[in-house]
């Protein structure tokens, strides 16, 4: 497969959350009983919201490993971030070309495909999942920065009143599940407080269809930033995985918040059809 065909792969990982099994998840506890000396609700949100990064921007050199049952590939590229202002991703091919950019601002999603020349740009709301469920920019950026948050924010912290709290084998489990069409679970470790899982369920008690999991953090500033990113679709045909190793941390602003497209070179393809290709390119 072709190179850019995995950064579309990469992008469904991303972007296509919305469908996978419901298979039902049984508490093997019998219910949601909290830990015996758990700390309480309230202390797990206000020491997580606390362990935010406090940075105003992130740089880091990437290495994706994207892979389902018939398919895998190892790219290189960069992560660029800047606190409620835009989120680039770009995957570049033997360390040379930028194969294709994905841009996130709070106002447009942008997918280009720099080996054929296209690129798609449009709201969150013409993505009937993301309208539905209450994705936006800023879910997208809590979970690149690893934070706790609720669909349909515009990056505040949360408050307690978001969540509840239950006990598990991987630690303490945050639950939101007010938000339109997904309930979310956040693990949280008890000894660092910081987040180590994120999941996204059709609801309370079902199976994940999108699992995002931190490890090897780093520091930055006096914060900790995440060194590899785990992140697992469940698709009704097949499961998909991209590995995350990032490199290089650092609190950079010297670089474009925005990309400039030469029109003259790229065409604008319709939504839709960018949709049918990472369909096909998963599959």
């Amino acid at each position: 497969m072709k190179i850019y065909h995995y950064f579309l792969v990469l992008a469904s990982v991303l972007l296509l959350a919305s469908c996978g099994s419901k298979k039902k998840v049984i508490d093997a506890a019998g219910g949601n009983p909290m830990l015996e000396n758990q700390p309480s609700l309230t202390d797990i949100v206000q020491k997580v919201n606390a362990n935010r990064v406090t940075e105003p921007c992130v740089t880091a050199k990437i290495n994706v490993g994207i892979s389902s049952a018939r398919k895998s590939a190892k790219v290189g590229g960069t992560l660029r971030m800047k606190r409620n202002d835009v989120i680039q991703l770009s995957l570049v091919a033997l360390g040379l070309m930028e194969v294709g950019r994905l841009e996130l601002t709070p106002d447009y999603m942008m997918l280009m495909d720099r080996m054929n020349h296209q690129f798609v740009k449009c709201d969150y709301d013409d993505v009937d999942f993301f309208r539905e469920a209450g994705v936006n920019f800023y879910t997208f950026q809590s979970l690149f920065w690893d934070e706790l948050f609720v669909l349909n924010s515009k990056g505040e912290a949360p408050v307690i009143d978001n969540y509840s709290v239950r006990s598990g084998d991987d630690g303490a489990q945050l639950l939101n599940t007010k938000g339109k069409n997904m309930a979310l679970t956040f693990v949280v470790n008890a000894a660092t407080q910081i987040v180590e899982e994120t999941r996204f369920s059709v609801a309370e008690g079902e199976d994940p269809v999108l699992k995002w999991k931190y490890a090897d953090w780093t520091k930055l500033g006096d914060r900790n930033f995440p060194g590899l990113m785990k992140i697992a679709i469940a698709l009704s045909h097949d499961n998909v995985e991209a590995v995350i190793k990032i490199g290089s941390v650092k609190s950079d602003s010297n670089w474009e918040t925005r990309t400039e497209i030469n029109r003259n070179r790229y065409n604008e393809v319709p939504v839709e059809s960018v949709f049918d290709k990472l369909i096909n390119a998963a599959q």
